[in-house]
Protein backbone atom coordinates (compact mmCIF):
# COMPACT_ATOMS: atom_id res chain seq x y z
CA UNK A 1 0.00 0.00 0.00
CA UNK A 2 1.13 3.51 -0.71
CA UNK A 3 1.40 6.18 1.94
CA UNK A 4 -1.98 7.79 2.69
CA UNK A 5 -2.69 10.97 0.79
CA UNK A 6 -3.67 12.70 4.03
CA UNK A 7 -3.13 12.11 7.73
CA UNK A 8 -6.77 12.96 8.42
CA UNK A 9 -8.99 9.89 8.48
CA UNK A 10 -12.71 10.45 8.82
CA UNK A 11 -13.26 7.91 11.60
CA UNK A 12 -16.33 9.56 13.08
CA UNK A 13 -17.77 10.40 9.66
CA UNK A 14 -17.68 6.70 8.80
CA UNK A 15 -19.32 5.89 12.14
CA UNK A 16 -22.01 8.51 11.51
CA UNK A 17 -22.67 7.14 8.03
CA UNK A 18 -22.95 3.60 9.37
CA UNK A 19 -25.37 4.74 12.06
CA UNK A 20 -27.47 6.66 9.55
CA UNK A 21 -27.64 3.75 7.13
CA UNK A 22 -28.53 1.33 9.93
CA UNK A 23 -31.50 3.56 10.73
CA UNK A 24 -32.47 4.26 7.11
CA UNK A 25 -32.30 0.53 6.27
CA UNK A 26 -33.78 -0.61 9.57
CA UNK A 27 -35.65 -3.54 8.03
CA UNK A 28 -32.47 -4.99 6.50
CA UNK A 29 -30.55 -4.29 9.70
CA UNK A 30 -33.09 -6.22 11.76
CA UNK A 31 -33.36 -9.11 9.31
CA UNK A 32 -29.59 -9.61 8.97
CA UNK A 33 -29.11 -9.37 12.73
CA UNK A 34 -31.85 -11.93 13.39
CA UNK A 35 -30.33 -14.36 10.90
CA UNK A 36 -26.87 -14.06 12.46
CA UNK A 37 -28.34 -14.41 15.97
CA UNK A 38 -30.28 -17.54 15.01
CA UNK A 39 -27.13 -19.20 13.67
CA UNK A 40 -25.21 -18.06 16.78
CA UNK A 41 -27.78 -19.75 19.03
CA UNK A 42 -27.72 -22.95 16.96
CA UNK A 43 -23.91 -23.06 17.03
CA UNK A 44 -23.83 -22.37 20.78
CA UNK A 45 -26.26 -25.21 21.49
CA UNK A 46 -24.34 -27.57 19.20
CA UNK A 47 -20.91 -26.83 20.70
CA UNK A 48 -22.35 -27.03 24.21
CA UNK A 49 -23.72 -30.49 23.43
CA UNK A 50 -20.37 -31.62 22.03
CA UNK A 51 -18.54 -30.56 25.20
CA UNK A 52 -20.47 -33.22 27.11
CA UNK A 53 -18.63 -35.88 25.12
CA UNK A 54 -15.34 -34.79 26.74
CA UNK A 55 -13.62 -35.55 23.43
CA UNK A 56 -11.22 -32.74 22.56
CA UNK A 57 -11.08 -33.51 18.84
CA UNK A 58 -14.85 -33.62 18.55
CA UNK A 59 -15.20 -30.31 20.39
CA UNK A 60 -12.53 -28.70 18.19
CA UNK A 61 -14.28 -29.99 15.08
CA UNK A 62 -17.54 -28.49 16.35
CA UNK A 63 -15.81 -25.16 17.00
CA UNK A 64 -14.43 -25.06 13.46
CA UNK A 65 -17.77 -25.99 11.90
CA UNK A 66 -19.57 -23.41 14.03
CA UNK A 67 -17.02 -20.76 13.11
CA UNK A 68 -17.54 -21.48 9.41
CA UNK A 69 -21.33 -21.23 9.73
CA UNK A 70 -21.11 -17.93 11.62
CA UNK A 71 -18.57 -16.60 9.11
CA UNK A 72 -20.85 -17.45 6.19
CA UNK A 73 -23.70 -15.46 7.74
CA UNK A 74 -21.30 -12.64 8.69
CA UNK A 75 -20.04 -12.53 5.11
CA UNK A 76 -23.63 -12.12 3.95
CA UNK A 77 -24.07 -9.25 6.42
CA UNK A 78 -20.85 -7.60 5.22
CA UNK A 79 -21.82 -7.94 1.56
CA UNK A 80 -25.25 -6.49 2.33
CA UNK A 81 -23.54 -3.62 4.17
CA UNK A 82 -21.28 -3.08 1.16
CA UNK A 83 -24.31 -2.83 -1.12
CA UNK A 84 -25.93 -0.38 1.30
CA UNK A 85 -22.78 1.74 1.52
CA UNK A 86 -22.38 1.87 -2.26
CA UNK A 87 -26.12 2.43 -2.86
CA UNK A 88 -26.21 -0.68 -5.06
CA UNK A 89 -29.79 -1.94 -4.64
CA UNK A 90 -29.37 -3.77 -1.30
CA UNK A 91 -31.80 -6.54 -0.38
CA UNK A 92 -31.85 -9.87 1.43
CA UNK A 93 -30.94 -11.48 -1.90
CA UNK A 94 -27.43 -10.27 -1.13
CA UNK A 95 -27.04 -13.28 1.19
CA UNK A 96 -27.40 -16.02 -1.47
CA UNK A 97 -25.36 -13.89 -3.89
CA UNK A 98 -22.55 -13.60 -1.32
CA UNK A 99 -22.64 -17.33 -0.59
CA UNK A 100 -22.59 -18.17 -4.28
CA UNK A 101 -19.65 -15.87 -5.06
CA UNK A 102 -17.71 -15.95 -1.78
CA UNK A 103 -18.83 -19.14 -0.05
CA UNK A 104 -15.69 -21.22 -0.48
CA UNK A 105 -13.40 -18.23 0.09
CA UNK A 106 -15.26 -17.60 3.34
CA UNK A 107 -14.71 -21.22 4.42
CA UNK A 108 -10.96 -20.92 3.83
CA UNK A 109 -10.68 -17.55 5.54
CA UNK A 110 -12.76 -18.71 8.51
CA UNK A 111 -10.63 -21.82 9.05
CA UNK A 112 -7.45 -19.70 9.03
CA UNK A 113 -8.98 -17.17 11.44
CA UNK A 114 -10.18 -19.85 13.86
CA UNK A 115 -6.89 -21.75 13.77
CA UNK A 116 -4.74 -18.65 14.36
CA UNK A 117 -7.03 -17.41 17.15
CA UNK A 118 -7.00 -20.78 18.94
CA UNK A 119 -3.21 -21.11 18.64
CA UNK A 120 -2.56 -17.61 19.99
CA UNK A 121 -5.09 -18.10 22.81
CA UNK A 122 -3.55 -21.44 23.78
CA UNK A 123 -0.09 -19.85 23.93
CA UNK A 124 -1.40 -17.02 26.11
CA UNK A 125 -2.97 -19.49 28.54
CA UNK A 126 0.21 -21.58 28.61
CA UNK A 127 2.58 -18.69 29.31
CA UNK A 128 0.37 -16.88 31.82
CA UNK A 129 0.10 -20.06 33.92
CA UNK A 130 3.87 -20.38 34.13
CA UNK A 131 5.65 -19.81 37.43
CA UNK A 132 8.42 -17.87 35.65
CA UNK A 133 7.91 -14.10 35.53
CA UNK A 134 9.63 -13.83 32.15
CA UNK A 135 7.21 -16.29 30.57
CA UNK A 136 4.26 -14.42 32.08
CA UNK A 137 5.54 -11.19 30.56
CA UNK A 138 5.85 -13.00 27.24
CA UNK A 139 2.23 -14.12 27.66
CA UNK A 140 1.13 -10.50 28.04
CA UNK A 141 3.04 -9.61 24.87
CA UNK A 142 1.22 -12.39 23.01
CA UNK A 143 -2.05 -11.02 24.40
CA UNK A 144 -1.37 -7.76 22.57
CA UNK A 145 -0.65 -9.76 19.44
CA UNK A 146 -4.06 -11.42 19.84
CA UNK A 147 -5.73 -8.00 20.08
CA UNK A 148 -3.96 -6.89 16.90
CA UNK A 149 -5.04 -10.08 15.15
CA UNK A 150 -8.68 -9.73 16.22
CA UNK A 151 -8.65 -6.14 14.99
CA UNK A 152 -7.26 -7.28 11.63
CA UNK A 153 -10.07 -9.86 11.44
CA UNK A 154 -12.58 -6.99 11.43
CA UNK A 155 -11.03 -5.72 8.19
CA UNK A 156 -10.76 -9.07 6.46
CA UNK A 157 -14.32 -9.69 5.29
CA UNK A 158 -14.84 -6.12 3.98
CA UNK A 159 -11.49 -6.48 2.17
CA UNK A 160 -12.59 -9.81 0.69
CA UNK A 161 -15.74 -8.14 -0.62
CA UNK A 162 -13.61 -5.35 -2.11
CA UNK A 163 -11.40 -7.97 -3.80
CA UNK A 164 -14.34 -9.65 -5.49
CA UNK A 165 -16.87 -6.84 -6.00
CA UNK A 166 -15.16 -3.53 -5.24
CA UNK A 167 -11.90 -1.63 -5.38
CA UNK A 168 -9.61 -4.58 -6.14
CA UNK A 169 -11.66 -6.36 -8.81
CA UNK A 170 -9.29 -5.32 -11.62
CA UNK A 171 -6.16 -6.24 -9.71
CA UNK A 172 -3.78 -8.55 -11.54
CA UNK A 173 -1.24 -10.23 -9.28
CA UNK A 174 0.38 -13.62 -8.77
CA UNK A 175 -0.32 -13.41 -5.04
CA UNK A 176 -3.39 -15.40 -3.98
CA UNK A 177 -6.52 -13.71 -2.66
CA UNK A 178 -6.08 -15.15 0.84
CA UNK A 179 -2.56 -13.80 1.20
CA UNK A 180 -3.64 -10.40 -0.10
CA UNK A 181 -6.58 -10.15 2.30
CA UNK A 182 -4.50 -11.21 5.31
CA UNK A 183 -1.58 -8.94 4.40
CA UNK A 184 -3.72 -5.89 3.77
CA UNK A 185 -5.75 -6.38 6.93
CA UNK A 186 -2.56 -6.48 8.99
CA UNK A 187 -1.16 -3.44 7.18
CA UNK A 188 -4.35 -1.48 7.82
CA UNK A 189 -4.25 -2.47 11.49
CA UNK A 190 -0.59 -1.76 12.19
CA UNK A 191 -0.37 1.28 9.93
CA UNK A 192 -3.41 2.96 11.50
CA UNK A 193 -3.21 1.98 15.16
CA UNK A 194 -5.28 4.87 16.62
CA UNK A 195 -7.98 4.34 13.98
CA UNK A 196 -7.97 0.57 14.40
CA UNK A 197 -7.93 0.78 18.20
CA UNK A 198 -10.96 3.06 18.13
CA UNK A 199 -12.75 0.68 15.78
CA UNK A 200 -11.99 -2.34 17.99
CA UNK A 201 -13.01 -0.49 21.16
CA UNK A 202 -16.35 0.62 19.72
CA UNK A 203 -17.04 -2.89 18.43
CA UNK A 204 -16.35 -4.33 21.89
CA UNK A 205 -18.56 -1.74 23.60
CA UNK A 206 -21.33 -2.36 21.07
CA UNK A 207 -21.09 -6.12 21.60
CA UNK A 208 -21.23 -5.72 25.39
CA UNK A 209 -24.21 -3.38 25.16
CA UNK A 210 -26.10 -5.76 22.87
CA UNK A 211 -25.20 -8.76 25.05
CA UNK A 212 -26.42 -7.07 28.23
CA UNK A 213 -29.63 -5.88 26.60
CA UNK A 214 -30.18 -9.32 24.98
CA UNK A 215 -32.71 -7.89 22.54
CA UNK A 216 -29.99 -5.77 20.96
CA UNK A 217 -27.91 -8.87 20.21
CA UNK A 218 -30.82 -10.38 18.31
CA UNK A 219 -32.10 -7.29 16.51
CA UNK A 220 -29.20 -4.88 15.96
CA UNK A 221 -25.74 -6.32 16.62
CA UNK A 222 -24.53 -7.78 13.34
CA UNK A 223 -26.51 -5.39 11.14
CA UNK A 224 -24.82 -2.32 12.62
CA UNK A 225 -21.44 -3.99 13.22
CA UNK A 226 -21.14 -5.06 9.59
CA UNK A 227 -22.05 -1.57 8.38
CA UNK A 228 -19.49 0.00 10.71
CA UNK A 229 -16.75 -2.44 9.62
CA UNK A 230 -17.47 -1.74 5.96
CA UNK A 231 -17.52 2.03 6.37
CA UNK A 232 -14.33 2.08 8.45
CA UNK A 233 -12.53 -0.17 5.96
CA UNK A 234 -13.66 1.96 3.04
CA UNK A 235 -12.63 5.12 4.91
CA UNK A 236 -9.07 3.83 5.10
CA UNK A 237 -9.09 2.68 1.47
CA UNK A 238 -10.31 6.14 0.45
CA UNK A 239 -7.55 7.67 2.53
CA UNK A 240 -4.98 5.47 0.75
CA UNK A 241 -6.42 6.38 -2.65
CA UNK A 242 -7.60 2.83 -3.39
CA UNK A 243 -11.24 3.92 -3.62
CA UNK A 244 -11.85 7.06 -5.65
CA UNK A 245 -14.84 9.11 -4.63
CA UNK A 246 -16.92 10.69 -7.38
CA UNK A 247 -16.21 14.42 -7.83
CA UNK A 248 -18.40 16.87 -5.98
CA UNK A 249 -21.11 18.32 -8.22
CA UNK A 250 -20.33 21.81 -9.44
CA UNK A 251 -22.59 24.49 -7.99
CA UNK A 252 -23.60 26.96 -10.67
CA UNK A 253 -24.38 30.53 -9.66
CA UNK A 254 -27.99 31.67 -9.93
CA UNK A 255 -26.96 34.46 -12.32
CA UNK A 256 -26.52 31.94 -15.13
CA UNK A 257 -30.21 31.06 -14.99
CA UNK A 258 -31.60 34.56 -14.90
CA UNK A 259 -33.36 35.95 -17.93
CA UNK A 260 -31.85 39.11 -19.31
CA UNK A 261 -33.63 42.31 -18.35
CA UNK A 262 -35.84 43.77 -21.08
Amino acid sequence: MDKPASSTISFFRALRNATGDAYDRLGLTLASSLLWFAVLMAVSVGVSALTRTHQVLIVLAGIFVGAVLLSEVWMGCVYLAHRIATRDDPSLLCFPEAWRSLGWKTVGLSIIQTFVTLVITANIALYLQSSLVLLRVFGVVILYILLLWLTAVLYQYPLLVEHVFGAYTGEQTKVGWLRRVLRRSLLLTIGNLPFSSGMFAIMVVWALFCFISVIGLALMYSGFASLAAVYWTRALLINYGVIQLPPEPEILPDEQFRLPDQ
